[in-house]
Formats: structure tokens, sequence, C-alpha cells
């Protein structure tokens, strides 16, 4: 009997493009040029809501399993996906369709996953997934959607459901499926006000030995939601009134005994370990105390970062230094812009640049160990030269807190706008022109050629044109002076100088190749395989050797070896 994947519920997570490999008619590194994550244009990390999942389902006796088939993908390039899929065995696969980059892939792999196990339920969820439940019907791979910012009971009911041999119809709380040719809507009324109450066991995430390239990095969710109503983000305040059938209460938190629990199961790693925090501006100072501390009892993280939208109070701060001796505290700020008004309209803007960089000096003399800053390309009124001043306003930062306590960075908002934002659903009113509304033209777009193609939208103030040179012309000057500042070692920056320049190249030979003869040239397109399968062996944020592809927390840790080595060519 062949070895296979067996469990009660298999969720799979799929490579931003499905047939991502020996591409030659894409350049496939332009939208992925962000330093945001430690992953590849596929996009191969899955949400935390897996973890979840499988957490929640085993304390009820389910059994769970995770496919990172983005993650084999990468790591082995002739695996062959229909054999391997055939070696999956469960009555119902999931599929996260969480973020809109991954809309083209997920929906490719539940056709192959139906293709090999048609009497198996194939359901959907995530953010995406939720706005787009509806047309998500329209696919004869997916037989059902459920709703939600949190999946974990309703998804627990379908599986036990399912289980027991339940077909046709079923009482699913926020599920919209299919019941033969029939549509059936359950609503959206499950709405809890505690998050996720389960604790991920992060205890068997890691391998025992790491690499300086493989650092052990892992992420905490305290809560979903938001009480801010950033225009550009389909996880705000506005978005979440809109779409996930909540008024007033938007932010839901998990219990403090869960997150203390979670804690608890943290490796010990070879390499110094590094924690995350998603979304800590929607905490409070007492939950982020409480936390805190229990990292630093933990006795194993080196490292806590955090998400503030404002600058925090002093008073907390020192709270927060105090709480956690053993462990390095850094700040993500994320201002959008130095431009305060264009920082208001984000969402943002609460405080000038001089508030903010004495404020930075106040909290490095308390003991935060660095801040990252982030500014993003696409905000409302932002003109080229507007993003040029950006960067030469994060040099005089660099200059004025020397030793990388200040870290700034800018990148594009790329390829798309939230669907569900403000700014998607208002276009006209902010000042937005929108190419795409419909999930299939999204994903069909994904697939062009020319990289306007794949842009979502555009500003009044910056065309889609525009946007991509100014982009690289940003990301470029800021490495650069990053290198001046000794943030990025020579070796280094002549790497980072000629990728941005090679990709330069690329994306502007398809523009003129498609505008001249309609079509790709072979040489171009030996050129674009070559690049692809080289920036597909990168990181984001790792520049100088290729990075083992394996060992992160969210790579493959279901599939055996002995499947993987049936399935290669």
């Amino acid at each position: 009997m062949k070895s296979t994947v067996k469990a009660d519920l298999i969720l799979v997570h799929a490579p931003a493009i499905f047939d991502f490999r020996n591409r030659d008619d894409m350049a496939l590194g332009w939208y992925s040029s962000q330093e945001s994550s430690n992953v590849t244009p596929i996009f191969e990390m899955y949400p935390l809501g897996f973890l979840s999942i499988k957490s929640y389902l085993a304390e009820r006796g389910l059994h769970v399993e995770i496919v990172n088939l983005a993650s084999l993908m990468l790591k082995h390039p002739t695996l062959d996906v229909d054999k391997l899929i055939g070696h999956l065995d469960a009555p119902i696969f999931g599929i996260d369709l969480h973020w809109l980059p991954h809309c083209q892939g997920s929906v490719e792999v539940a056709g192959v996953l139906k293709k090999h196990h048609p009497d198996s339920f194939v359901v959907f969820g995530g953010i995406v997934s939720t706005y787009y439940a509806k047309e998500m019907m329209q696919y004869p791979q997916i037989d059902g959607v459920i709703r939600g910012y949190d999946t974990l009971e309703p998804l627990c009911q379908l599986v036990s459901d399912i289980k027991k041999g339940q077909r046709g119809k079923f009482d699913v709380p926020n599920m919209i499926y299919k019941d033969d040719e029939f549509i059936v809507d359950n609503g959206h009324a499950y709405t809890p006000d505690i998050l996720n109450d389960v604790a991920i066991d992060w205890s068997k995430m890691f391998p025992k030995t790491q690499s300086l390239l493989n650092l052990p990095n892992l992420m905490v969710l305290p809560n979903t939601g938001c009480q801010q109503s950033c225009g550009w983000c389909s996880g705000s305040r506005w978005a979440y009134q809109r779409m996930m059938n909540v008024s007033k209460k938007t932010v839901f938190h998990r219990r403090s005994e869960q997150l203390a629990r979670e804690i608890t199961t943290f490796p010990k790693t070879e390499s110094p370990l590094s924690v995350y925090t998603l979304q800590a501006y929607s905490e409070s100072g007492p939950r982020l105390i409480d936390y805190l501390k229990a990292v630093d009892e933990s006795g194993v993280v080196k490292s806590v970062s955090f998400e503030q939208f404002r600058l925090t109070k002093p008073s907390l701060l020192r709270e927060m230094v105090n709480a956690a001796p053993n462990t390095d505290i850094y700040i993500n700020l994320s201002p959008q812009s130095h431009d305060v008004e264009i920082s208001r309209l984000t969402g943002r803007g609460t405080y000038t640049n001089p508030e903010m960089e004495d404020w930075i000096q106040e909290a490095l003399d308390i003991g935060i160990k660095g801040f990252y800053l982030w500014y993003t390309i696409g905000m409302p009124q932002q003109t080229h030269a507007s993003v040029m001043e950006t960067v030469e306003y994060s040099a005089r930062l660099m200059e004025r807190f020397p030793d990388d306590k200040v870290i700034p960075t800018i990148f594009g908002m790329i390829p798309f706008l939230d669907p569900g934002c403000q700014w998607f659903e208002e276009p006209e009113k902010h000042g937005y022109k929108v190419f795409h509304r419909d999930l299939q033209s999204h994903r069909e777009s994904l697939l062009k050629p020319m990289w306007k193609d794949a842009m979502n939208y555009e500003t009044k103030w910056m065309a889609r044109d525009e946007f991509l040179p100014s982009m690289y012309e940003a990301m470029q000057t800021l490495a650069n002076y990053k290198a001046d500042f000794g943030r990025v070692t020579k070796k280094s920056i002549k790497i980072v100088n000629s990728r941005i320049d090679h990709l330069r190249y690329l994306t502007g030979s398809i523009d003129r190749a498609y505008a001249k003869d309609g079509a790709l040239p072979a040489s171009l397109r030996r050129e674009l395989l070559d690049h692809n399968n080289d920036i597909l062996s990168y990181a984001a944020d790792v520049v100088l050797v290729k990075k083992p592809l394996e060992g992160r927390w969210y790579d493959d840790h279901a599939v055996p070896k002995d499947v993987i080595q049936s399935c290669l060519h």
C-alpha cells in the first residue's frame, strides 16, 4: 500500500501562482521586492489561522495535517504535484484565500484536489474568501466557503459532520456551500467575542539545527480586527463593519491565558529565537505587560517586535522594558509617508516627524533596542517627488540615529489594493481608480506578462505607468543610503543594485517587446526563466546567499520524505 498523508482534515497552502515553475513569460520578482517578510514571490507563508485550526480541532479529537504545497514546490522543483496530491487522504480539504495574491494558485490547487478526490469536500476561508464567498461558488472545484474572522467552531462542526458520513445539508454557521446543483447560504451570524480560543503548539515547528540564513522567527497573533479605519486595509474597522457582520466592536482578543499557554510551547533553538507580535497596536498596556512577562519568563526568546500606530507613552515603554529585562524589544511604526498630510489621509498621521524623532530618542534612552519604520508607495496625494522626499527623510533619520537603531524601509502597495477596504469600495472619493473588481479578473491579471496589467489600481496622483519605476528608484536609493550609513554591507549593496537594475531591465524589456511585436523574443524568455529560477531561491530580505528553503515555521512538516521522493521526476 502506498504511503499517504491521512487526516480528518488536510489544510493545503497553495503558491500565489500555481504554474510558477519554469515560467519564461513574466518577471516574478517585481511584486515581491518589499522587505516585510522572509518569503519568495510565491508567498509560501500560510496564515497563523492554520495552526490555530490544527490545535483547536486536535483538542476535540480531530486529526488535522497542514500541507504547504507552495513550500514543497519551491524546495523540490521537479515535484509532481498531481502525484503528491494523490498521496493525500482526507474527507475534507481546506484552502486559505486570506490574501488576494493567492487567488490564482488557490483556486487552481482546489481543481487538482477535486480531480484526485472528487468525493472530498473542498472548503475555503480567510478575508478574501469572505469577501468573494458568493462568487467563489461559480467554481466547480469549490464546495463551500466559511466566512468570518474566526472559523474554528464552524470548521470543527463541518469536519465532525463529514467524518460521521454526513453529506448534503449542513447546519454550519457562516458557510455558503453547494448541495447538488443548489447553492445554500447559512448566513453570517457567528461572530464570537473571543478570538481563536486555543493555544498554538510551537514545540515541533523548528528543526534542531539553524543557520544564519534560517533564523528561527515565529509570530504571535493576540487579536484580529482593528480600531483604526486605514483606507487601504481590509482588516480595518471600516472594512470589518461591512465584511464581518459586526458593528461597534471590531477588535477581538484572544484570552491572556491562552497566549501565556502558547508561549510555554516556544522551542529552545540553537540560534536566538525572535517573535513578531502582530497587531500589537490593538492591545492595552496591561495585556502587553502580561505578554512580555510571559515571553521573558520562557527563557528561550532573544527579541520581540511590536507593531504600534501611535507613539506609545514613555511610562508604558518603561514598564515594557522592566517586564522583559532579558528580552530585546523592537518597535515597528508605519507612518506610510514623511508627509504628515499624506500620513493622515492613510489613517495614521497622529504625530509630526519632530515628535516621532524626539520620542524615538526617549524610547532608546529607556531601553527599547530599535525601530523599524515602514513607508508605502501608493497613498493618497503621493507623487513620485513625494516618494523620493520620503527617501531623503529616511536618510536624515539614519544619520541622526546611527548603529542600526532606526531602520527605515519603503515598498510599494503591490500588486493589489485590498478588496473590501474603503479605497477599493469608494475609489473616486479618495482619488483611486480600480481596474479589477471580481475574483476572476484578479486571477487572470496575475498571469499577465506586463506588470501594470496585474496592478488593480492607480491614483490620480500616480498612474500605473509611473508606479513601478518610482518603486525601483525609491528602493534602490534607500538601499544605497543604508549602505552609506552602515545598515547594509558594501558586498550586499552591490547585489541589491544588480538585482534591482536587472529587474528594471526585464520589466522594461517586456513592455517594449509587447509594444513592438506583441510577443516576447526567445532570448528574453531565456533571461526571464533564469531570473525567475534565481529569484525563487531567495527570500525578499536575504540577498547574499541562497536560503535553505526549509526549516521555517511555515514550511512543510507533514509530507514524509519517502512520499516526496516518490513524487520527484
